[in-house]
């Protein structure tokens, strides 16, 4: 299996569940909490700093900037919180974001 293949299988296997992990922070609390708290996860789940600056984009565009977003666009937010998690390499990074984007 080439690398290519098996980043995107990695990416593809997290999209089952992509928005479980996105939703853990759901619970009542206001966006300012929820939007720390899913950095914070970010944070902790990979040392690659594009995934992480990737990530935070998504956090902030699902806690901060969400009402007027597609369920679509949610989606693909939450996908990529889901699918970065634990991916140290770029070249992961560009597949994880692609499938994403194409699993919309």
């Amino acid at each position: 299996m080439t690398i290519r293949r098996l980043g995107v299988a990695i990416a593809l296997a997290g999209l089952g569940s992509t928005a479980a992990w996105a939703d853990d922070f759901s619970g009542g609390q206001n966006n300012d909490d929820t939007f720390r708290q899913c950095v914070a996860q970010s944070m902790r789940s990979t040392n690659n700093m594009v995934a992480f600056q990737i990530m935070q984009n998504a956090c902030l565009k699902l806690y901060r900037e969400s009402t007027m977003m597609s369920e679509s666009r949610k989606n693909y937010y939450r996908c990529l919180l889901q699918s970065l998690q634990g991916v140290n390499n770029d070249i992961y990074v560009q597949m994880v974001a692609k499938a994403c984007r194409d699993h919309q």
